[in-house]
């Protein structure tokens, strides 16, 4: 039998005919099956799909179909977010929870089980009658085996109707997710909920999750991206810049992904590192104020004293009317003034002259020269843009980055 998997309600509707036929044909057909509540039910849930089956050969109308719904809840002893397989036709009524052509029931059951088997998903609660019918007795057999457990979830009396059905719920021996990965269709929704996590400071639980979803999807740039922005707000700058690069590895262009390693090699005291950063991402944008500003100041920090005064003075010939640039060249001349009054004061000095609060200058304290080890002032060396700025100079992490929050795959 072929197999197409519907996720959309247009798709949805293109089978309506043939779900109708296969609904009137179905002696085990139930109202929890009509194709008018699903469609209802379709257009609000989230995460579901419909197996369709049918003939591989022939390619005419399907001839069993199977909804389901995908939920996910995370594990409170395990700290990962694991997903639930819940049997639309199934729940809350105890019956059969797919439709089929009697005659071609057995295939139908046996494919349907193989689909699930291969979906990723921790858990699974099966309901029925009693009698059972025989489809989903062959159903609940399919998953009888020691990869799963079973174990009776109680009963529940059916209100107005004296009918028992009892519960089964059917889950993975370690209590995670088949194959250690996420469902394919719960990817951006736990990557939404890490963000949160990230966001209210839960750093374990939201690093968890990230790392759930960049293992389930390795392609998802936004939850690497989001993985080395957490780690920077560890201060754990030297995981997040090989996190940085091998995401440049995947987007050579990726100038804000080049920009945040700059910044990860800036709170490394890699000055060198992070100048050479910068001067390739200044050769892209060279408008960009923030990114000068940053370039000059490493240039500063790694002893290469003209080099940054030339990139501070190069404010001068960049006329642009950005409100950071316009904040990081009053800046830069700011650290202009500094320099040239460092440089009149040292010449006055040789000159044999001991300026006001020279002699402090010359001797400092050992902490000071332990925390300054180039003589800089401090200012300089770790230096804050001017208020209103909106990107930093160091690594501190926005949970979007400019990425937005979502990503195909």
């Amino acid at each position: 039998m072929r197999v197409d998997i519907i996720e959309h309600v247009d798709g949805f509707e293109k089978i309506r005919r043939d779900w109708e036929r296969l609904y009137h044909e179905d002696p085990e057909a139930h109202a929890g099956l009509s194709w008018e509540r699903l469609r209802k039910h379709f257009s609000r849930a989230g995460r579901w799909s419909v197996l369709a089956l049918g003939d591989e050969q022939s390619g005419e109308g399907y001839c069993a179909f199977l909804p389901f719904e995908v939920k996910t809840y995370l594990d409170e002893s395990s700290g990962l977010f694991c997903d639930e397989i819940l049997m639309l036709g199934n729940c809350d009524t105890g019956r059969s929870g797919m439709l089929c052509t009697p005659v071609l029931e057995g295939d139908a059951v046996d494919v349907c089980a193989g689909c699930i088997g291969m979906e990723n998903w921790a858990r699974m609660k099966m309901e029925w009658l009693e009698p059972v019918s025989p489809r989903l007795e062959r159903l609940l057999r399919a998953f009888a085996t020691e990869r799963f457990l079973c174990e009776e979830a109680g009963g529940v009396t059916c209100p107005g109707q004296g009918d028992r059905y009892h519960s089964l719920l059917i889950s993975t021996r370690s209590g995670r997710n088949l194959r250690g990965c996420l469902n394919r269709r719960s990817i951006d929704f736990v990557f939404e909920r890490a963000m949160d996590l990230h966001a209210r400071g839960e750093f374990d639980r939201a690093e968890a999750a990230y790392h759930q979803v960049a293992r389930s999807a390795p392609r998802h740039i936004h939850a690497r991206y989001a993985l080395a922005q957490l780690c920077c707000d560890r201060g754990d700058y030297a995981e997040a810049e090989q996190i940085y690069r091998g995401l440049l590895s995947l987007m050579p262009q990726g100038d804000r992904i080049l920009h945040r390693l700059g910044d990860a090699q800036m709170g490394q005291a890699l000055y060198r590192d992070a100048s050479e950063t910068f001067e390739n991402l200044l050769g892209r944008h060279p408008h960009l104020g923030v990114i000068r500003y940053k370039l000059a100041v490493c240039l500063l920090a790694a002893g290469q004293r003209e080099a940054a005064i030339a990139v501070f003075e190069s404010f001068e010939d960049v006329v642009s009317d950005d409100p950071d640039h316009m904040r990081c060249k009053a800046k830069s001349r700011e650290a202009l003034w500094y320099l040239g009054t460092l440089a009149d004061s040292q010449s006055r000095h040789a000159d044999g002259q001991t300026p006001e609060g020279a002699e402090e200058a010359r001797h400092p304290s050992p902490a000071v020269r332990r925390a300054n080890p180039l003589g800089l002032a401090k200012p300089l060396l770790r230096p804050s843009l001017p208020r209103g700025v909106s990107t930093h100079l160091h690594a501190r992490a926005s949970l979007y980055g400019g990425f937005g929050s979502r990503l195909k795959h």
